[in-house]
C-alpha cells in the first residue's frame, strides 16, 4: 500500500484531507505555498484496523476509557514495513539538508470544510527535525482519538469509523511575521479586526498577526484573499511572511461572529455576551491564551474570546434535550471524567505543554459533556412539571436546594473553622479545608494565588465565615413542595416524577462538584508557569515571579520550548503593557444590560428572588478579587458577581448580585444559609456605595435605598 503520496495537482483527494486539499487550492489561485507531500489516510486506517472500537460520543457509558484504548492500541502499533524509509526519502526531496526542519500537520478529512472547520482540533508539529518526523505523524494520528475530537464528529452527527485523517509535511517557513487573515466581500467592514482600513465603501481584511508585524504584508494579503473570495466567497487564510514575501500555509470557509458591544458596537443578534457570572474582572495574558486555546480545541456547544480584557460567550450548539431523565447521566458522566483526570492531574512537575495537554483533556468533557447533562437534568424537571401544568417557579428552588455536593462541603468546612475551640484545633479545620479545596482560589484566573498559596488570606475569610447551622437535606420546604406536586400529578406519573427529581438533585450536585475539578486542572497550569517564571527570573528575564501571568501564554509556550527566546526589555515593555491594559480595563467594564442609563437612585433597584425573606442594613461593594473577607455578618454583600468558592466565606446578612438566576449559585447556597438574596440586579453596583442603608426584599427581588452613607 502507498502511503506517502506528493502533494501535486491529480492527487487522490479522498485521501489528503482538508488541510492538504485547501494547499492545492492556494497553489491553483497561484499564490506561494510550500513544496509538500501528504501521508494519506490510509495509514491512519492500517493502524486502527483490529484496534478497540470509539464511541459514537464521549457521554456513552464507558466512552472515555474506550477512547483511551483506542489510543494505547494505536500507540503501540508498530509502523508498516517500508514506511520509514520511504519517509525519509521523501523528506530529502522537500530539504535534503541534514539540518532541515519540518511542518508535520493534520490533515483530517473534515478539516477546512464549508460545515466543519474543526479548526484546532488535531495536532499540528511545527520546526521538527527530520529524525524526529515519525513520531510526530504519530501523535498527529494520536489527536484523532481523543474525547474532543468524539464530541466534534457526535455534534456532527458523524461517525468516528468515517474518519480519515491524513497528515500534511512540508517544509517549515520561517518568517519575520506570521498569523491570519480573514475577508468576507458581503461585509462593508470587518466585524473583528482592530488594524483592517476599514471605509464605508470597501470591504475590509481582517488580520491578525501571532508573531511579528503585518504591515508589510498587508498588500499582498490583501491582493490574495480578494482572488481567492471571487472563487470560494469568504475565506480566511494562515500565512507567515517574510518583508512582503507571503507564504500562504492553509484556507478554510471564513465564519465571522458577531462582535460583542466593546468590540465595536452592539451585537444586533445577541449571541455574544459577557460572561460576568464567572468572570467579573479583566483576565490576566495567561487566562486569555487559556480560553483563545479551549475555545480552538474543545467543542463545548459554545465559543469564548475576550475582548478589552473581558470574557465573552455565544452558544453555538441546541440546548442538550430535556426529555428521558437518567439518575445516573450527569453523576456517571463526572465519574468518568475523574477517573481520565485524576493520573494528570497527579504527574509530578508536568512541563507546561504537558499541563495545558492536560488542562483541554479536562476541560473538553466537563464543558461539552458533563455540565450539559447536568443542565439537561435539571431542565427535565422543569419541563416534566410544566407538561403536567405545574409552575416549577415557586418549587425548584426548594426541590434543588440543600443538596450534598462541594458547595456544601465547604460551608461544612468553612463552619469547622469557625466552631473550633482553640488554635491546635483551628489548625485541624484549615488543613482538611486546605486538603479538599486547597487548589481553588478567589476568581477564576490562573493570576489568582491559590488558597494553599495564600492561607493566610483564607484564614481571614474563614474568621468572618458565618455562623450558620448546616441545613437539613430534606428540609420542610422539601418536603411541602414534594407533597404539593404529588397531589397534583395523576398517579401513572409518579414513577416519572421520581427520576426526573433525582436526576434534577443529581445535576445539581454536579454542577457544583465540577468547579473543584477545574479548579485542580488550572491550578496544575498555574504552577506550571510559576515554574517557567523561576526559569526567566534565574536569568535575568523577569524581575517578578507573577510577571509570567502578565505575558502572553503563546509567548511562554514558545519560550519554553526553544522555538524563541524572550528577552529582558521585550518581556518588561509586555508586562508593563498588559498592567497598564488591566488598569485601564477595570476602569470600564462592560454594561450587563442593554439598559445603560440607570433610573433615578431613589429608585428601587429591580431584581429577581434568589432567597426568601428580608432584612435592612448597611452595604458593602465586593470586589471580587479582593482576598480580604467581609468584615461584618450585617453587612449587605453587593457584588457584580460571587464565585461559588467565595460563597461559604463571606458573612453577610443579604447578598445582592447583578448577575444571574434564582438557581445559580449565589442564590443556592443564600438559601442554604437561610439569608435573603437578590440576583439579576441590573446597576446595583453603580447606584449603591459603602455604607448605603438598604432594605432587601428577596420575595419581591428588590433592593430599595434607604438613606445615604
Amino acid at each position: 500500500m502507498r502511503f506517502c503520496v506528493r502533494l501535486e495537482p491529480g492527487a487522490d483527494a479522498a485521501r489528503l484531507g482538508g488541510k492538504a486539499r485547501s494547499l492545492l487550492r492556494l497553489a491553483a489561485a497561484g499564490l506561494r505555498v510550500p513544496e509538500a507531500f501528504v501521508v494519506t489516510s490510509d495509514l491512519f486506517a492500517s493502524l486502527r484496523a483490529g484496534g478497540p472500537a470509539l464511541p459514537a460520543t464521549p457521554a456513552a457509558p464507558g466512552a472515555l476509557a474506550a477512547i483511551a484504548q483506542a489510543s494505547r492500541a494505536l500507540a503501540a502499533r508498530s509502523w508498516p514495513d517500508g514506511l520509514i524509509e520511504t519517509l525519509a526519502a521523501m523528506l530529502r526531496t522537500l530539504a535534503p539538508g541534514p539540518d532541515a526542519r519540518f511542518a508535520v500537520r493534520s490533515s483530517a478529512s473534515i478539516e477546512d470544510g464549508v460545515g466543519t472547520l474543526a479548526a484546532g482540533l488535531y495536532l499540528s508539529r511545527l520546526d521538527v527535525p527530520g529524525e524526529d518526523v515519525p513520531d510526530a505523524i504519530r501523535a498527529v494520528l494520536l489527536s484523532a482519538l481523543g474525547p474532543g475530537v468524539i464530541a466534534y464528529l457526535a455534534q456532527h452527527r458523524l461517525s468516528p469509523d468515517a474518519l480519515g485523517v491524513s497528515v500534511l509535511i512540508h517544509r517549515f517557513v520561517r518568517g519575520d511575521s506570521a498569523g491570519t487573515a480573514a475577508f468576507d466581500p458581503t461585509s462593508p467592514t470587518s466585524p473583528t479586526s482592530p488594524t483592517s482600513p476599514a471605509s464605508s465603501e470597501t470591504p475590509a481584511i481582517e488580520i491578525q498577526t501571532h508573531v511579528g508585524d503585518a504591515r508589510a504584508a498587508r498588500a499582498g494579503l490583501g491582493a490574495a484573499l480578494g482572488r481567492l473570495a471571487a472563487a470560494h466567497g469568504a475565506v480566511e487564510v494562515e500565512w507567515v511572511a517574510t518583508g512582503g514575501e507571503v507564504t500562504f500555509l492553509q484556507l478554510r470557509p471564513y465564519q465571522p461572529s458577531r462582535s460583542s458591544r466593546r468590540a465595536g458596537g452592539p451585537d444586533p443578534a445577541g449571541r455574544w455576551r459577557w460572561d460576568a457570572v464567572h468572570n467579573p474582572l479583566p483576565l490576566s495574558p495567561a487566562q486569555a491564551g487559556l480560553v483563545a486555546l479551549v475555545d480552538r480545541t474543545c467543542p463545548t456547544g459554545f465559543r469564548q474570546r475576550v475582548t478589552d480584557g473581558y470574557l465573552f460567550c455565544a452558544e453555538t450548539a441546541s440546548p442538550p434535550a430535556t426529555t428521558g431523565p437518567d439518575v445516573l447521566t450527569a453523576t456517571a458522566a463526572l465519574d468518568a471524567l475523574r477517573v481520565l483526570a485524576e493520573p494528570r492531574l497527579a504527574m509530578s512537575a508536568p512541563t507546561l505543554e504537558q499541563t495545558l495537554e492536560n488542562f483541554t483533556a479536562i476541560y473538553q468533557p466537563l464543558f461539552g459533556v458533563v455540565q450539559p447533562a447536568a443542565r439537561a437534568a435539571r431542565a427535565a424537571l422543569t419541563v416534566f412539571l410544566r407538561h403536567h401544568g405545574i409552575d416549577p417557579g415557586p418549587h425548584l428552588p426548594a426541590l434543588l436546594g440543600a443538596i450534598p455536593s462541594a458547595a456544601s462541603e465547604r460551608a461544612r468546612h468553612a463552619r469547622a473553622f469557625v466552631e473550633a475551640p482553640d488554635a491546635a484545633a483551628q489548625a485541624i479545620a484549615r488543613a482538611a479545608y486546605l486538603e479538599a479545596f486547597g487548589d481553588e482560589s478567589p476568581c477564576w484566573d490562573v493570576v489568582a494565588p491559590t488558597w494553599r498559596e495564600a492561607p493566610e488570606a483564607l484564614d481571614r475569610r474563614l474568621r468572618s465565615a458565618r455562623r450558620a447551622p448546616p441545613r437539613e437535606l430534606e428540609s420542610p420546604a422539601f418536603q411541602a413542595a414534594v407533597a404539593t406536586i404529588v397531589d397534583r400529578l395523576p398517579s401513572g406519573a409518579r414513577e416519572d416524577w421520581a427520576a426526573h427529581l433525582a436526576a434534577a438533585r443529581a445535576g445539581a450536585a454536579v454542577g457544583e462538584d465540577d468547579d473543584a475539578l477545574y479548579a485542580r486542572a488550572a491550578a496544575q497550569v498555574r504552577h506550571a508557569l510559576l515554574r517557567e517564571a523561576a526559569r526567566l527570573r534565574a536569568s535575568g528575564v523577569l524581575d517578578r515571579a507573577d510577571d509570567i501571568f502578565w505575558l502572553p501564554l503563546e509567548l511562554v509556550r514558545r519560550d519554553a520550548d526553544g522555538a524563541t527566546r524572550l528577552s529582558r526589555d521585550q518581556a518588561g515593555r509586555l508586562v508593563g503593557e498588559a498592567r497598564a491594559a488591566d488598569g485601564e480595563a477595570r476602569k470600564n467594564p462592560p454594561p450587563i444590560s442593554s439598559a445603560d442609563v440607570s433610573p433615578a437612585a431613589s429608585a428601587p433597584i429591580q431584581g429577581r428572588s434568589g432567597a426568601g425573606g428580608a432584612c435592612i442594613g448597611r452595604v458593602r461593594i465586593w470586589p471580587g478579587q479582593d482576598l480580604a473577607g467581609a468584615e461584618s455578618a450585617d453587612e449587605i454583600v453587593v457584588a457584580r458577581t460571587i464565585l461559588p468558592t467565595e460563597l461559604p466565606l463571606i458573612a453577610a446578612s443579604a447578598l445582592v448580585v447583578e448577575t444571574g438566576g434564582p438557581l445559580d449559585h449565589v442564590a443556592a447556597q443564600a438559601r442554604e444559609r437561610g439569608i435573603p438574596a437578590v440576583v439579576g440586579a441590573a446597576g446595583a453596583c453603580q447606584r449603591l456605595h459603602d455604607g448605603d442603608r438598604v432594605l432587601v426584599d428577596g420575595d419581591a427581588g428588590l433592593v430599595v435605598k434607604l438613606g445615604e452613607r
